[in-house]
């Protein structure tokens, strides 16, 4: 359950970097409604129930699915999401996410933790 909540960690601070240097307003209002969702998920995971947050995890899948998230940004995002999603709620033809440096966001490089 650590390593959930500590990649969800990685996947919110990814989040939080991307609201504050995209350029874009709508990809802003979107950043703002994945970490409500992120949020969700902690709060299923701390109460220790893996099948809700899983059920969100694939809600969030549909909507990245789309891919409205632009630039860098929505690049990390992304990348951080399906990092996580890949743990919590695996799908039969998952990617593997590996744990390396993912972006450079206006100079400030985001490491994952493995």
């Amino acid at each position: 359950m650590d390593t959930f909540k500590d990649t969800l960690a990685d996947y919110i601070v990814v989040l939080s970097l991307s609201i504050q240097t995209t350029t874009d307003a709508i990809d802003r209002e979107n950043y703002v409604k994945h970490l409500a969702e992120a949020a969700k998920i902690f709060a299923c995971l701390h109460s220790g129930s893996l099948s809700d947050a899983r059920e969100l995890v694939k809600d969030q899948r549909r909507i990245y699915s789309w891919g409205n998230l632009s630039g860098d940004e929505g690049r990390a995002a992304t990348t951080a999401f399906e990092k996580f999603a890949s743990m919590a709620a695996p799908s039969h033809d998952e990617r593997i996410v590996t744990g390396s440096p993912i972006q450079q966001l206006s100079g400030t490089e985001i490491f994952l933790s493995k």
